[in-house]
Order: C-alpha cells, then sequence, then structure tokens
C-alpha cells in the first residue's frame, strides 16, 4: 500500500509540472510565467528579463527595433550634417570671391544684401554643425549601450 501511495504522490506531482517550450525543462506551476507580448505558454523563470514582465525574446525584438530607428536617425543626421558642410562651403567661397575683388564681376555680389550679411549667413551653419554633432555623438553612445544590451539578451534568449 505505501510504495502506490508513494506512486500516486509522484504521478500528481508531476501532473503539476509544466514544460518550457524553449528549453524543454519541467517547472512549477506557480515558477513559470507567460509572457504578455507574444502569449507564449507557460516559460520558465531563466527566460524571463529582470525587470520586465516579458521573455527575452520580446525584449529582444523590441531593442533590435528601437536600435534600428535609432541607427536611421544618425544617418539623417549625417545627411543634415553634409547639408551644413555645404552651405558653410557655399558661405566660404562667396566671402573669399568677396576678399579677392570678384564683387565687380559677379552680379549676384553687386546688387545684393549678401556681401554685407554674409558673416552672420555663415555663423548659422557652424553653431548648427556644433549642435548637431554634439547630439550625434550622443546618439552614438545610445547606440553602443543598445548593442551591449542586445548582446547580453542574446545569452538568455
Amino acid at each position: 500500500m505505501e510504495k502506490i501511495r508513494l506512486r500516486k504522490d509522484f504521478v500528481d506531482e508531476r501532473s503539476v509540472l509544466t514544460q518550457c517550450p524553449v528549453c524543454d525543462t519541467y517547472v512549477h506551476q506557480e515558477e513559470s510565467f507567460t509572457c504578455p507580448r507574444c502569449n507564449k505558454s507557460p516559460l520558465c523563470r531563466k527566460h524571463r528579463v529582470p525587470g520586465r514582465k516579458e521573455c527575452a525574446s520580446c525584449v529582444f525584438d523590441l531593442t533590435r527595433k528601437e536600435l534600428d530607428a535609432l541607427r536611421r536617425q544618425e544617418e539623417s543626421l549625417q545627411q543634415f550634417l553634409r547639408f551644413l558642410q555645404f552651405i558653410f562651403l557655399c558661405c566660404a567661397v562667396i566671402f573669399i570671391a568677396l576678399k579677392f575683388g570678384m564683387s565687380e564681376f559677379v552680379e549676384i555680389l553687386q546688387h545684393s544684401q549678401l556681401p554685407t550679411y554674409i558673416m552672420y549667413f555663415s555663423i548659422i551653419p557652424v553653431a548648427g554643425y556644433i549642435l548637431f554633432f554634439l547630439i550625434l555623438y550622443n546618439q552614438r553612445g545610445k547606440v553602443a549601450d543598445m548593442e551591449h544590451q542586445i548582446r547580453k539578451l542574446e545569452v538568455r534568449r
């Protein structure tokens, strides 16, 4: 009788355990969780990201999307910096043309307000370039941090 009861307890305990679909280990239902984002069946605690209620796969996908958005934003910042460089070079060419006395030969420099305010026009691209370069530098730090987080999540995945 004792042996049968032990077996029955073992079978009851076995039915309480659930299998993790990722690592195929058996865990108690109290120790498992269900990801609210992907609704995967009960996962073990190893696949839960600390501080979040989602599984490592979902957090990995979210950070990958955020990283792609940051890279696209970084690319657009670099293109805007190139545009500011172009404006500054145009102002520099006009300034050099004025210093060499080309204002007598170039029609746009004879009858416009551009020669008198060229220094002010060239300060704006320089200030914008410095500002957006600092933003780009900060953006690169964020990208490096996210890549580090992704490497840590790949281990949990």
